[in-house]
């Protein structure tokens, strides 16, 4: 994929970021580098195609981006408190998902996995109230 300022400062604001964005976000944080909403779509989606980016469907049913660093599958745990998001480099779900193509004879192809709670600051603010 052919290096643009565009898809750099794309990239840029993700990995700066430790929540997932809305495209607008993106857009705001991107300063110099700005381009159109359409064109930050069409270079998400690529480097969706490419496993850099992921999309993330928040609580709130907002379509929000995340950088991934892990070139396998894998899930993502945010926080109900302040967003921040983590990266899980693994899935333990697989053995699960063959006892449920058994019993419902889907062949299944892809599963994305939401998990919500509480990081450790927020839990520690929380003590403290």
């Amino acid at each position: 994929m052919r290096q643009t300022p565009q898809r750099e400062g794309i990239l840029r604001v993700l990995n700066a970021s430790d929540r997932p964005l809305t495209v607008e976000e993106i857009s705001a944080r991107m300063g110099e580098d700005r381009s159109g909403l359409p064109t930050i779509y069409r270079n998400l989606e690529r480097f969706i195609l490419e496993g850099w980016a992921e999309t993330m469907l928040g609580q709130d049913q907002v379509m929000r981006f995340v950088r991934c660093n892990s070139k396998r599958h894998h899930h993502h745990l945010e926080c109900e408190k302040c967003g921040r998001m983590v990266e899980v480099d693994f899935c333990g779900v697989e053995d699960s998902l063959r006892q449920l193509e058994i019993a419902s004879g889907f062949q299944i192809t892809k599963h994305q996995l939401s998990l919500f709670g509480l990081c450790s600051d927020c839990q520690t603010a929380e003590k403290r109230h």
